[in-house]
């Protein structure tokens, strides 16, 4: 099939199992609106939940969210001991990356854990159709390998971009990154020499869709950004990640996304969305759709 002249685009929910909360307002998300793929989080509150209720929703794409913070492992503390505490917790995402930096963390760990939260997800009787990592934590350079070799081992073909553009471009020189000038290109050159070459075996969209510089940092203008994006989205297929969710006593208190998920799953449910994707001619796929490696379009 000759993708070159079509837009397909895949929306992807994260954190799939952290909480019932969550849970449940991906799959809200997914009957009732746009989202065609999840990511799981392996050994999680309701990861159980969620793996019962995928059975319920055969459409729904289900990956791996790979994680290095926010809980336990899978594997015994003993067995990771770079990764975790003296509580046998992995460490926060700030201290994580502070000993990935300082060469704290030991790749083979990393990727042993990673195997470990794959086949957590396996032997619960669903194959990962792809994979990515909670905080985007796979493109950092110390642990891009070890997910590759994770991936690799446990036969999983697919996964999240780590290239990202925002669209309408307008002229901005690297605008899907933050920062000075300086930053912003040395980012984008990475993630693009990253693709190229420690990911290029895997299948990927093109692109993750990122928020233009004039909507970021305004959640308020979420809904402005994404429908400025899918009108502007030239040729080719497309990530669309996002973190829709319900409230949930005794997690939401905490969760520094409450009220981002909650606008979020409102927006992806709503029929406007969906038609402005009809409209714009754009196909709404999953990731089991991937059927050749990504053009590199735009």
């Amino acid at each position: 099939m000759d993708f070159a002249l079509k837009k397909r685009l895949i929306t992807n929910a994260d954190d799939f199992g952290w909480s019932r909360g969550i849970t449940d307002g991906i799959l809200l998300a997914h009957r009732e609106g746009v989202i065609t793929s999840t990511t799981l989080m392996a050994n999680q509150a309701a990861s159980e939940y969620a793996l019962e209720q995928a059975v319920r929703v055969p459409k729904l794409g289900v990956g791996i969210h790979l994680r290095l913070c926010d809980g336990l492992p899978v594997l015994p503390p003993r067995d990771v001991p770079t990764l975790v505490n003296q509580e046998g917790r992995f460490y926060s995402i700030a201290d994580l990356r502070h000993r990935l930096w300082r060469r704290k963390v030991l790749g083979s760990e990393i990727q042993e854990e990673f195997r470990a939260q794959i086949r957590w997800m396996k032997e619960r009787g669903v194959i990962p159709t792809h994979a990515d990592s909670h905080h985007h934590i796979h493109v950092h350079p110390f642990v891009a390998g070890p997910f590759r070799e994770a991936l690799a081992a446990e036969g999983i073909r697919r996964a999240r971009p780590a290239c990202q553009q925002c669209w309408p471009r307008n002229g901005v020189v690297a605008g899907a990154h933050g920062g000075p000038l300086y930053r912003r290109v040395l980012l984008k050159s990475y993630l693009e020499v990253l693709q190229r070459t420690v990911f290029r075996s895997l299948e990927s969209p093109d692109y993750r869709l990122a928020a233009h510089p004039r909507y970021r940092g305004n959640s308020e203008l979420l809904g402005e950004s994404w429908r400025a994006a899918l009108q502007s989205l030239p040729p080719g297929t497309y990530e669309l990640e996002c973190h829709p969710g319900l409230s949930e006593t005794g997690f939401s208190e905490t969760d520094n996304w409450r009220d981002r998920r909650e606008e979020e799953l409102r927006l992806l449910t709503d029929p406007a969305l969906r038609l402005l994707m009809e409209e714009c001619g754009i196909e709404r796929i999953s990731y089991s759709d991937l059927e050749e490696p990504a053009s590199n379009a735009g």
